[in-house]
């Protein structure tokens, strides 16, 4: 019985290869005779051709972005980000003390103006120059 079977399966499996393959074979047939295949066909091809163009354009991009120069421009991006030295501040831009949604707060003018606050500068009894005098200790 299981050989009966095994036959009998063998058999239908062969002939369902045998009719996918003279399938396949009329297809080619039709599309080889066939004018919209041809359209197909050519259209199919030029989108090969762009697609093989895009490849080698994006290889030649990578190529120049990874080539022998790329230590050098990324040294001259690093000494002009990092390595160069800190902005100065404007010695004109003095503290202030400034008003920022009701709170009072100590900044320089300029980041006042940026906060959109109320600044009024600081009363100093002593010159700007002078340093604050230490006190003095008890029993001196």
């Amino acid at each position: 019985m299981a050989r009966l079977l095994f036959i009998l399966l063998s058999a239908l499996w062969l002939a369902g290869c045998f009719v996918n393959d003279e399938l396949k074979h009329g297809d080619a047939e039709i599309e080889r005779y066939s004018i919209g295949w041809r359209e197909k066909k050519k259209h199919m091809e030029e989108a090969a051709k762009e697609e093989a163009k895009a490849q080698a354009e994006a290889q030649q991009k990578k190529a120049e972005a990874s080539g022998p120069a790329v230590p050098e421009k990324l040294a001259t991006w690093w000494h002009e980000t990092v390595d160069e030295a800190p902005a100065q501040a404007d010695p004109d831009d003095k503290l202030v003390s400034c008003e920022v949604h009701g709170k009072v707060q100590f900044l320089r003018k300029s980041d006042c103006q940026l906060r959109h606050g109320r600044s009024a500068a600081l009363k100093s009894d002593a010159p700007a120059n002078a340093s604050a005098a230490s006190k003095s200790k008890p029993g001196a």
